[in-house]
């Protein structure tokens, strides 16, 4: 089965945003040399732990990148089942798509604004928006249910009445209607008066509605909490590390006062031992 054409759009678009490719991705194949997976990673994290991976065969580059989805996303499935290797060797579209959709779901965590995203038209934002969601939703089914989403087609809107009919055929409430429509389970964080509700405005971000839910807004922090543990986990294991390290330059700073210490005392036995002789010779004379 095909992929869902505007999703698989949605997520180029993505690709393309994060500017680690001179030239523009268009489709899916692409990127089945995880070249720029990769580089998405290194901008991510601000790093160049990657760099070195780029020059090593596909097989490698592969095993790295389900490394960091499995240790980053924290899907259970995300290395194993979900995002297969041999999938990823053989360049099939849907096995990219869900490498995509999981980079971007990380770097949506990471983001810090909802604003970030304005730079994608509405549509697009729409459909990052619905990708994003859906993961929130599943993320402890997504070996289930990723495939399904990512290929099945939109549901085609059943007007129910001739109003809801007319608005759907009207170019200029047309977006608004969509975003009402994909939207309305979400409950933001915010708040504003009945007046500011009357007011007119520009439309929201649908990436920024999902971000500003409690849902996206606890995952988040629950993300970030396990990273803290994470570091702190690293910090107590270097801290061992130091502290053993200590402990044995410390024994061999003991052995090492010890040894000075037999040193010295035999040094003065030797010269105790050259002074006798000296001062009985000196006796001798005096005798004599």
């Amino acid at each position: 089965m095909p992929l869902h054409g505007a999703r698989a759009a949605a997520l180029l678009a993505w690709v393309n945003s994060t500017k680690v490719s001179t030239d523009p991705v268009n489709d899916l194949s692409q990127l089945q040399d995880c070249n720029v997976f990769i580089r998405i990673i290194n901008k991510i994290h601000r790093s160049e732990e990657g760099e070195s991976v780029l020059e090593q065969p596909l097989p490698e580059r592969i095993s790295f990148i389900r490394g960091f989805l499995q240790k980053h996303c924290k899907h259970k499935s995300a290395a194993e089942n979900l995002v297969s290797a041999q999938d990823l060797l053989g360049g099939e579209e849907l096995a990219l798509a869900k490498v995509a959709v999981l980079l971007l779901y990380h770097t949506s965590m990471s983001c810090k604004s909802p604003g970030d995203w304005n730079e994608f038209d509405y549509k697009t934002q729409v459909e990052l928006a619905s990708i994003l969601k859906f993961v929130l939703d599943n993320e402890e089914s997504l070996n289930e249910n990723l495939e399904t989403f990512l290929q099945r087609k939109a549901p085609l809107p059943s007007p129910s009445t001739s109003s809801s009919s007319s608005e759907e055929h009207s170019p200029l409430l047309s977006l608004p209607h969509k975003r009402e429509v994909r939207f309305l389970e979400l409950t933001k964080i915010a708040s504003s008066s009945g007046a500011n509700n009357m007011l007119p405005g520009p439309p929201s971000s649908p990436m920024g509605d999902v971000m500003q839910t409690p849902q996206f807004q606890l995952r988040r922090l629950k993300k970030q909490l396990a990273v803290e543990r994470e570091n702190r986990d690293e910090l107590e294991v270097e801290l061992s590390e130091n502290r053993k390290l200590i402990t044995e330059k410390e024994a061999q700073i003991t052995m090492m006062q010890q040894r000075i210490d037999r040193l010295a005392l035999l040094n003065e036995k030797q010269a105790a031992d050259q002074q006798e002789p000296k001062e009985m010779e000196e006796l001798r004379e005096k005798n004599e």
